[in-house]
């Protein structure tokens, strides 16, 4: 099947803001996402944290609408904002952090592995 990353970054420039820029799209296309998905919205106030974790049974999604946080993922630490993707495989550790003083605000998608 070939080399699986420990996880997925990216960061998405700028989202489509006219009816002509809506035609184009970005996909990141990444198998097994979509059987048992779930969709999560949360708000993580100013100096909120998630600790660290792994989740051996699901492949999660996480999607930067507003603010700045810090990912701690697989020991490294990256800083995210909006429009910024990570995808975090199973069995990858991950913690969470705002970063500044104002609500960082993203949207979690979850499936479990086939």
């Amino acid at each position: 099947m070939g080399i699986v990353p420990r996880y997925t970054y990216r960061r998405l420039t700028r989202l489509p803001t006219s009816a002509d820029e809506l035609g184009r799209h970005t996909v990141l296309n990444l198998p097994g996402m979509l059987a048992g998905l779930s969709f999560e919205h949360t708000v993580m106030e100013p100096g909120a944290a998630v600790p660290i974790s792994v989740d051996d049974e699901a492949g999660i999604l996480i999607f930067t609408l507003s603010g700045r946080g810090v990912m701690l993922l697989d020991g490294d630490r990256i800083e995210v904002g909006a429009n910024d993707v990570v995808h975090i495989p199973p069995g990858v550790s991950y913690g969470m952090q705002t970063l500044g003083g104002t609500d960082w605000i993203y949207v979690v998608l979850q499936a479990p592995v086939e």
